[in-house]
């Protein structure tokens, strides 16, 4: 049994071609087989895949239980080497959910932990066959993969004004649009907040939930990153 990280299955499924695969979802009952062509569940078929793929070359994860974070873990750690697997179709824009708004916010406070997670990403395109290819894949941080809207501190899916889901900025390195994902996650962080801010309208209990995340991943990770994120906050509220 070999350890890897969420880099490390990138670099092995690149020496492995995947880029060159082409594969199908089938589902045989009762004698009656047949190849699946909608788009719709690609992405959980993807992440059964992968499972498999990682029992055949004897790599160590777990899988969470239910539809709970994360996907994998690739260590015996419940707070280090969590993976999230997200999918889209290559020739459209990602407009995946990198994660419920509000239940990624509360999560922070009691596993701040997650901010530090790896977001396997892959980018696939299929044809009326149901031939599935990969073309594409990252590895990334949460900071890497979300950004400002152009309105709004955090790019978000909203419905009639009400948050749901944060959504990807457009992290790839040629994209043309002027918004660009957070630098680090202090930026990140800070937009939360003051999504947060925006949200509740009570200066005292976003205060108190930004605190409260400093204080956890302090905990954590040894890292105080107060000073920064309320650097960026100042530059935020400008």
């Amino acid at each position: 049994m070999q350890y890897i990280s969420a880099q490390g299955i990138i670099d092995l499924l690149k020496e492995r071609n995947i880029d060159e695969a082409i594969g199908q979802i089938k589902i045989s009952l009762n004698g009656t087989e047949v190849v699946i062509k909608q788009n719709d569940i690609i992405g959980n078929a993807l992440q059964e895949w992968l499972g498999q793929f990682l029992r055949e070359n004897d790599i160590y994860f777990r899988s969470a239980q239910g539809q709970t974070f994360p996907d994998f873990y690739l260590s015996e750690s419940d707070t280090e080497a969590l993976c999230e697997m997200k999918t889209y179709y290559a020739t459209r824009n990602a407009a995946f959910d990198v994660a419920n708004y509000f239940g990624y916010v509360d999560s922070l406070k009691e596993k701040p932990w997650r901010l530090d997670s790896d977001y396997l990403i892959f980018a696939y395109i299929s044809d009326d066959e149901g031939n599935i290819s990969i073309k594409d894949m990252w590895c990334k941080k949460v900071w890497e993969i979300t950004g400002p809207a152009q309105d709004f501190a955090l790019k978000c899916q909203r419905k009639k004004g009400q948050i749901y889901n944060i959504r990807p900025a457009n992290w790839k390195e040629n994209s043309r649009g002027t918004l660009k994902p957070f630098s680090c996650k202090e930026e990140f962080i800070a937009a939360l907040y003051q999504t947060h801010l925006s949200e509740s309208n009570q200066t005292k209990v976003s205060k108190a939930w930004l605190d409260s995340v400093i204080v956890e991943y302090e905990k954590y990770s040894g890292e105080d990153m107060s000073n920064r994120i309320m650097a960026y906050v100042k530059g935020i509220n400008k």
